[in-house]
C-alpha cells in the first residue's frame, strides 16, 4: 500500500516548514528528498517515522517495519559495535550483524565500543544496524555525511541492493549527482514538492 501524504502543515514556534504539503510515495524502490537546509526533509522523514505529528493534513497507508538512519547516529553507548547491530536482530541470526559489519568495513572493529570510533566508523555503524534491522520502509537522512567518496562508492551497493526491490528507501541527501544514480524519483522539498524525475 502507498504510504500519501495530504496537505500536511508543520510549523515548529514561528516557523512553518511544511505548509499543505502533499506527496503520494510509491510501494517500492528508492526516492531521492533533496532542497536547501531547512525547507523540510528531515521533517517529512520524522512524520512519516512517527516521530512527529503534523498540525494538520492526513498521512495514510502502512509499513510493516521501518527501519531508520537519522543525522545523529544514535548509537547504544557503552555497547559494542557487534552489540550495536545484534540488539536489532533475532538471536538466531546474529550471523546477520557480521555479515553486516563486514559489508560496512567494520569487521576488524565488532570489539569496539562507539566511544573508541572515528565519526566515519560510527556513521557505517549507524547504517549497518538499520539495515541489518530491514524494514520495509527505509529512511536514510543524510546517511552519508562525515564518509569519504571511496568509503561511500563502496558500502552504496549493499544499501541500494536490487534484492530490496520490495522495500521503499527514502533518501535525503544534498548530493544532486548521487541522487540521480541511486534514486528512482527525484523529489525537491521546498514549498509544493516538485517531482522531478
Amino acid at each position: 500500500m502507498s504510504i500519501k501524504l495530504d496537505r500536511i502543515t508543520k510549523s515548529f514556534g514561528e516557523k512553518t516548514v511544511l505548509r499543505e504539503f502533499s506527496l503520494e510515495l510509491p510501494d517500492s524502490g528508492v526516492v531521492a528528498f533533496m532542497g536547501p537546509s531547512g525547507c523540510g526533509k528531515t521533517t517529512v522523514l520524522r512524520i512519516l517515522a512517527g516521530l512527529e505529528k503534523p498540525d494538520s493534513g492526513v498521512v495514510s497507508g502502512s509499513y510493516s517495519r521501518l527501519s531508520v538512519v537519522f543525522q545523529e547516529d544514535r548509537l547504544l553507548g557503552g555497547v559494542s559495535a557487534f552489540g550495536n547491530v545484534a540488539a536489532v536482530l533475532d538471536r538466531k541470526n546474529k550471523q546477520d550483524a557480521l555479515d553486516w559489519l563486514e559489508r560496512m568495513g567494520l569487521e576488524n572493529d565488532k570489539s569496539l565500543l562507539p566511544d573508541e570510533m572515528s565519526g566515519g566508523m560510527r556513521r557505517r555503524l549507524a547504517i549497518a544496524r538499520a539495515m541489518a534491522y530491514g524494514g520495509d520502509l527505509v529512511l536514510l537522512d543524510e546517511p552519508f555525511s562525515g564518509l569519504d567518496e571511496a568509503t561511500i562508492e563502496r558500502i552504496c551497493p549493499y544499501i541500494f541492493d536490487d534484492r530490496f526491490e520490495n522495500r521503499l528507501t527514502i533518501l535525503v541527501t544534498h548530493d544532486r549527482s548521487r541522487a540521480e544514480r541511486l534514486a528512482n524519483r527525484l523529489v525537491v522539498v521546498d514549498g509544493p514538492p516538485l517531482i522531478i524525475s
